[in-house]
């Protein structure tokens, strides 16, 4: 037996519209958790594990990755790869990170021997070097009475290392080892003998 069923007499429940704004604002508010929640990407970059010293290959150093939000300004990786033979031109404490600009290439170290100079500070920035540093070698020469002439003789010159030695009488002093080959040594030494050794420190 057929059930007779009048179609326009069935009324659907209506909604409420504040109802239909509540749901809607609740599934925009779970959107917003998600995507708040959301860890940001990061980037693997190059720190210090322990405290790295200036002028030693990265490869012989304690150097690990974290990983940053932002790592402008920062050596991005997560090993050292090609920079292996690079070294660092300033001491960088346990868990800073390695920026480049502290950075120096294999080439600057490739020299063959190393030599000692001792010069007062005032002729050697103050005694504000260290291992790593690059310099720049001026002499000036002549005599009380002469003009004097002040050249530049060396350029680029690596220190490998450098200690300020404060005194009372006559004045602080650095001791400098650079690394030098055959014509460099030759003429540092030249320099010394013929007048007064001025260095200028380049770079960062």
């Amino acid at each position: 037996m057929a059930l007779g069923v009048d179609l326009r007499r069935i009324e659907l429940p209506s909604v409420d519209r504040r109802t239909l704004v509540g749901i809607a604002l609740a599934a925009l508010a779970s959107v917003a958790v998600l995507v708040a929640t959301r860890p940001a990407p990061t980037v693997p970059v190059l720190v210090a594990t322990s405290d790295l010293a200036a002028g030693v290959p990265l490869a012989q150093l304690d150097v690990g990755v974290r990983d940053v939000a932002d790592p402008t300004g920062l050596v991005v990786g997560d090993d050292i790869g090609e920079l292996s033979g690079w070294v660092l031109a300033r001491p960088v404490a346990a868990g800073e990170p390695i920026v480049p600009s502290l950075l120096r290439p294999p080439e600057t170290v490739s020299a063959s021997a190393t030599m000692a100079l001792s010069l007062e500070a005032t002729h050697a920035v103050l005694g504000r070097l260290s291992p790593g540093d690059l310099v720049d070698v001026y002499v000036t020469t002549g005599g009380p009475g002469e003009d004097k002439t002040t050249v530049r003789v060396a350029t680029d010159v690596y220190l490998v290392d450098a200690t300020l030695r404060p005194s009372s009488v006559g004045g602080d002093r650095v001791d400098l080892v650079v690394a030098v080959d055959d014509p460099l040594a030759a003429t540092l030494t030249s320099a010394a003998a013929a007048g007064t050794i001025d260095l200028v420190r380049v770079g960062p």
